[in-house]
């Protein structure tokens, strides 16, 4: 069969705007593989990308960055894979030679080599990404299963940092979302308790509960920060996570912490937003509060085996398949909080 020369894929063009084109197969170089997308997953941060542009992304450019896919083509001096093999890559690797690198903060590189494309027929996967962050695919395990390395490495990085210890009092905002949803199993790992759920949607916090949510609150409905204190004997929580997204989210969040407690805002905001705090609680409430962003090399390999174990439920996150062709379709479904992700399926 003579080998492919193009490939479809999913171009974004800027702000609300999608282009399904025709365009040349990626060539593989030294230490490369060209991989054909099985499933790619859509995220939180393609639907803020879709709807309002991203910082790190100059359009027009190729998008989506969470798949499984089947080796192709290796380039030279690839040993580990060979074609047929499926596999699933990070999109991001460090340089490991730069200030932070040397200090353990690989996803504050200097250097940050980046790979988008998930949302095409095909993939290239730049060396650094194939020395450091690809793995094999075992039997058993599917490929919409495996496409969810990428978010679950952010969310242990971002436990990393929060340290919870077993007994803690966890508060997750936005926890029927696809993050909020491996926020809470990371946690009840842990052994906190209780863990509370807090979602706009009755649908998601329905899958919160079946997870093992202590208590699910509606905001809409409920005083939340009145309801969490009765929850923690009127202190507040020990942990809480922020992973919805919104300015409202971000300042509700501030609320619910005790003193001495750890707060952690995970999603992003856009670029120029502003919170106003009061500094008065920081300062003699002894708050921590966190910032969290991306992964690392680590948090990639541990998210992999975490998955490849069945440590983690990846099934409930998917709410269903579209075609390549039907993104835009998959990604306003997301907005509207009427999916959690979707594979799509070049």
């Amino acid at each position: 069969m003579a080998k492919a020369t193009s490939m479809q894929a999913t171009v974004y063009m800027g702000p609300g705007e999608l282009e399904y084109r025709s365009m040349p197969l990626p060539a593989v170089g030294t230490g490369e593989l060209l991989v054909r997308i099985r499933k790619a997953l859509t995220c939180g941060t393609d639907v803020k990308t879709y709807k309002r542009g991203h910082p790190k992304y100059t359009p027009p450019t190729l998008f989506g960055h969470e798949f499984a896919g089947e080796v192709v083509e290796v380039g030279q001096g690839v040993e580990r894979f060979k074609p047929g093999m499926r596999v699933v890559a990070a999109n991001s690797a460090p340089c490991n030679a730069c200030y932070y690198c040397k200090r353990g903060q690989h996803n504050l590189c200097e250097d940050l080599l980046v790979n988008l494309g998930a949302f095409a027929e095909y993939i290239r996967i730049p060396s650094r990404i194939v020395q450091q962050s690809t793995f094999r695919i075992p039997e058993g395990l599917s490929d919409e299963a495996a496409a969810a390395m990428e978010p679950l490495a952010c969310v242990i990085h971002g436990q990393d940092l929060l340290q919870i210890q077993a007994g803690e009092s966890v508060v997750i905002v936005g926890a029927g979302g696809p993050i909020g949803l491996m926020h809470l199993q990371l946690a009840l790992r842990q052994g906190a308790h209780p863990v509370i759920a807090v979602d706009l949607i009755d649908s998601r916090l329905e899958v919160a509960a079946q997870l093992g949510a202590t208590v699910t609150i509606q905001p809409a409905q409920d005083e939340l920060e009145a309801m969490v204190k009765r929850l923690t004997e009127g202190r507040g929580a020990d942990v809480v996570i922020e992973s919805a997204g919104s300015l409202a989210a971000w300042e509700s969040a501030f609320g619910l912490v005790r003193k001495g407690g750890r707060l952690q805002w995970f999603g992003g905001l856009a670029g120029g937003t502003d919170i106003t705090l009061d500094t008065v609680r920081i300062h003699y409430d002894e708050l921590q509060l966190y910032g969290v962003y991306h992964a690392t090399p680590l948090t990639f390999e541990r998210a992999f085996h975490m998955i490849a174990d069945g440590l983690i439920n990846t099934g409930v996150l998917i709410s269903g398949e579209l075609p390549l062709a039907n993104l835009e379709e998959a990604l306003e479904s997301m907005a509207a909080g009427e999916c959690i992700k979707m594979a799509i399926q070049p």
